[in-house]
């Protein structure tokens, strides 16, 4: 009722005029003569000083002019910024995602996205999966993109695209090892690999002991990032997810080793969304279009 009074109140000061500013706001002048009376008790002081058929503004009158021009203001911004949302062109789509797959995958979706919908703001946040799973469900996150599929009640996990893990080394360190390496030379060499406890160590590690290899650490890191950095200097041999090491397989900064009976350790990038979302905009929903027309089209 306040903000009504207040884009009464401003109409009847602009128009210099109670009768032109109920004509304006299709009101009774007695309906625009109450509201104004309404505001001057809410504040306790005369907004409006009369003199025979004209009238002033006080000083408080002033004061409130201009607040109220910027409150209803406002209030219109709010209303067309809201209004907005359900054009697709328009909005934002908030993304929760895990490091590597923010790193590695997601750039490629936000360009592509971009350049389709160039009116739409992104907002990205990465991190573990514990977090992302907390802005999923507590909807500050619109999806989220995990490296394996996600078991709750309250979302939907859509499997993308399986992502083997491979066995990585530089050129130099390459070069001195048999090809294909034994298993059991796995567990001698120089290992780096991601810190733990995390998922993807977990399922590294049992992968190995399922095989009977006893790996011997070198270094434990606590990026993706900072092991092929290490890897790549030669520190080391390492067991890395392939989507986050593929450019430096193309351009030979890294070589791919063969281990003969080594197991197949592969993690499955997949998209999540909270099952009961009806209020999703047509923005979000253009996104997950494009994520899952891109990888069922193999792309």
């Amino acid at each position: 009722m306040l903000l009504q009074q207040l884009l009464t109140f401003s109409r009847v000061a602009e128009e210099g005029s109670f009768t032109r500013a109920a004509e304006l706001l299709s009101l009774s002048q007695p309906a625009v003569t109450r509201q104004v009376a309404a505001l001057e008790a809410e504040f306790g002081v005369p907004l409006i000083e009369r003199s025979g058929r004209t009238f002033h503004l006080t000083q408080a009158g002033e004061i409130v002019l201009n607040y109220s021009r910027e409150i209803t203001g406002l209030a219109q911004r709010v209303h067309e910024e809201v209004s907005s949302l359900s054009n697709p062109e328009r909005g934002q789509v908030a993304v929760a995602c895990v490091t590597t797959v923010g790193l590695f995958t997601l750039p490629r979706l936000i360009l592509e996205y971009r350049k389709l919908h160039p009116g739409v703001r992104m907002r990205v946040w990465s991190g573990r999966v514990a977090g992302v799973l907390d802005r999923l469900l507590d909807g500050s996150s619109d999806l989220g993109l995990f490296s394996s599929p996600v078991m709750h009640p309250r979302l939907l996990s859509i499997p993308l695209f399986d992502d083997p893990v491979v066995p990585v080394a530089a050129p130099q360190v390459a070069e001195t090892l048999p090809d294909p390496i034994p298993l059991e030379r796995l567990a001698e060499l120089e290992l780096i690999v991601f810190e733990a406890p995390s998922r993807f160590r977990t399922q590294v590690d049992a992968a190995l002991e399922r095989a009977g290899v006893y790996a011997r650490v070198a270094m434990e890191l606590d990026s993706h990032e900072a092991v092929r950095t290490a890897v790549s200097l030669g520190y080391g041999v390492a067991l890395v997810p392939r989507e986050a090491v593929t450019a430096e397989l193309e351009s030979g900064t890294l070589v791919q080793l063969t281990v003969a009976g080594l197991p197949q350790i592969t993690r499955t990038t997949s998209l999540v969304l909270r099952r009961r979302d009806p209020g999703r905009l047509p923005a979000v929903a253009n996104f997950v279009a494009l994520i899952l027309d891109r990888y069922r089209n193999g792309a």
